[in-house]
């Protein structure tokens, strides 16, 4: 930071020349462009005086008068007041040398026509700055506006965009194709303390920014001041910008970094290059941009204090779920942990003598609450990382008909009572997805099923192509769910009621249904009273499916 600084200074002490202001000077100085006007204005008084002269004979001294003041008015209207003064002074001379006797001469004959000459001069110079004041304030006004009507376009702009990055690149958008500068970048300091370009446009200035750039950014972002940069250097710009022409090489231009600062917090730096029409900025210039700069500082504010709400959203949501989490698991997680418990006592209390089948019966209940903590344990990350949004399938390529029949062998002892039958279509392509979270979403699906039907009521697995997709669904016959709670079957902590009484923590579908989902698939439920109950969930096929896409997995085995 300190070297940035010192070179900031450098660059802006290398400006030695005095400030010049908007005028080019102090008080009465004439406007840059005025030197045009001036030439027009001597043309239409000498081509004025050429058609009067045709007609002198004809004409009054009080007509002659009332034209040059008339040309004297319009010379202000359009050019301002120097060349509505000049229009008046050469009216007054040429009224004088060729329409007052004796002709071709200053001399004047009468005393009425020196009054003529005298009212006419003090009439043309009050009139020409009467008017030119007037321009003045209609060319404010008309500023003004403009300068509204872009404020109001940017806001409307950045009314619509909530993320910072979006925020950003409308700001820097809008700078360029609303206001008319060549390029616009706005600079923010990043993790590392670093300046960086947070957006910039358009896309042919890039996102780079030269050393000088740099330090001028950095200068302006510590003393909160703007800084203009040319041709010959740059310097501070304080109330009125003081700025050398620009640069003409590449598409640079002169350059004028702002501090971006709201709630005397400085988020960074906008940097404009290439005032409209080229040229030096000028003081409405850095008003317009300053405007600009406000507007996109409360912009970068509420962007801001709407992150940290939403943290403070995910971080009560979070607080939130380990509430729900907790008291809806402590019941179940204790049941598991008892029945293992008290098995393990069992088996080791020297007192008793277990025989063979006691014993395997203990150990059979440790297998079976361990599988069941297990699942559930698993069930309770699973949701975290789905609530998180850190679920990620690590995909391969796998068949369908394999992972259900994994899940068969794996669920063997749970499904007794009930019997299971697998159809399955032929020819099924192999997809690619993670096969341990589809292997879960049927272990799901089946421990519901064997839940909530009574002991005895048949369970069915199948698998189909459908368009785009392979549908895998899980079937029984058992009392089925009423409408109502079809509806919630997919919310967390949810548990319809059942017949058998069965528990559960209630997230086995909310599960299902995230995994399936991260899968890029869909999954649903049909059923109804007495007909028994239907879930199914697709795979989404990959776009090059079909006789090559089969070839994949062989393809992968052979080459390990």
């Amino acid at each position: 930071m300190a070297r940035s600084s010192v070179s900031a200074e450098r660059v802006i002490a290398s400006e030695t020349r005095p400030s010049v202001s908007r005028w080019g000077g102090a008080g009465w100085a004439m406007p840059p462009a005025s030197g045009r006007w001036l030439a027009r204005a001597a043309l239409a008084v000498a081509a004025l005086t050429a058609v009067m002269l045709s007609f002198r004979d004809r004409l009054d001294v009080l007509d002659v008068l009332l034209l040059y003041l008339l040309l004297t008015a319009g010379a202000a209207l359009v050019g301002g007041l120097w060349p509505g003064a000049l229009a008046a002074i050469l009216g007054f001379l040429a009224f004088n040398y060729f329409f007052i006797p004796p002709y071709l001469t200053l001399s004047v004959g009468a005393i009425d026509h020196g009054l003529a000459l005298v009212v006419y001069l003090g009439v043309a110079i009050v009139t020409a700055h009467l008017v030119s004041r007037v321009r003045a304030g209609e060319e404010e006004a008309r500023r003004e506006g403009r300068r509204m009507a872009q404020l109001a376009e940017l806001n409307a702009a950045l009314i619509g965009d909530a993320t910072l990055g979006a925020i950003l690149e409308r700001i820097a958008e809008r700078v360029v194709s609303v206001y008319g500068a060549q390029g616009c970048r706005v600079l923010i300091r990043g993790e590392a303390g670093a300046l960086g370009t947070g957006a910039f446009f358009p896309e042919r200035i890039g996102p780079r920014v030269d050393r000088t750039g740099l330090a001028l950014a950095e200068w302006t972002m510590e003393h909160r001041r703007p800084v203009g940069r040319g041709g010959r250097g740059a310097r501070i710009v304080g109330r009125t910008p003081a700025l050398t022409r620009g640069d003409r090489s590449a598409d640079k231009g002169d350059a004028l970094y702002l501090p971006i600062v709201a709630n005397e917090r400085v988020h960074g730096v906008l940097e404009v290059t290439g005032r409209p029409g080229q040229g030096a900025f000028h003081a409405e210039d850095e008003q317009t941009l300053t405007t600009f700069v406000h507007q996109a500082a409360l912009a970068l504010e509420r962007a801001r204090l709407a992150e940290a709400a939403a943290r403070a959203a995910a971080l009560a949501h979070s607080d939130e779920l380990k509430s729900a989490l907790l008291a809806a698991v402590s019941h179940d997680l204790r049941t598991p942990l008892a029945s293992i418990k008290a098995a393990a006592t069992s088996l080791l209390d020297d007192s008793i003598a277990w025989d063979e089948e006691a014993r395997a019966e203990l150990l059979a209940a440790i297998d079976e609450e361990t599988d069941r903590l297990t699942l559930m344990v698993g069930n309770l990350l699973d949701l975290s990382r789905i609530e998180g949004g850190a679920l990620r399938p690590r995909k391969d390529w796998y068949d369908v008909d394999e992972v259900i029949g994994d899940v068969r062998a794996r669920l063997a002892g749970r499904l007794e009572g009930h019997a299971l039958s697998v159809d399955i279509e032929p020819d099924l392509p192999p997809l690619p997805f993670d096969y341990v979270q589809i292997a879960q979403v049927l272990v799901n699906l089946l421990e519901n099923a064997v839940k909530h039907t009574p002991p005895g009521t048949p369970i069915a697995v199948s698998a189909r192509r459908v368009p785009g997709a392979i549908e895998i669904a899980v079937r029984d016959e058992g009392p089925g769910i009423a409408a109502e709670s079809q509806r919630r079957l997919f919310e967390r902590f949810y548990r319809a009621g059942s017949a058998t009484g069965a528990g559960g923590v209630g997230i086995g579908l909310t599960i299902s249904k995230g995994l399936v989902e991260a899968h890029g698939g869909a999954i649903d439920v049909e059923s109804a009273p007495g007909e028994g109950t239907t879930f199914r969930f697709t795979l989404p096929l990959p776009e090059a499916s079909g006789p090559g896409a089969a070839e994949v997995p062989e393809q992968r085995e052979a080459a390990v």
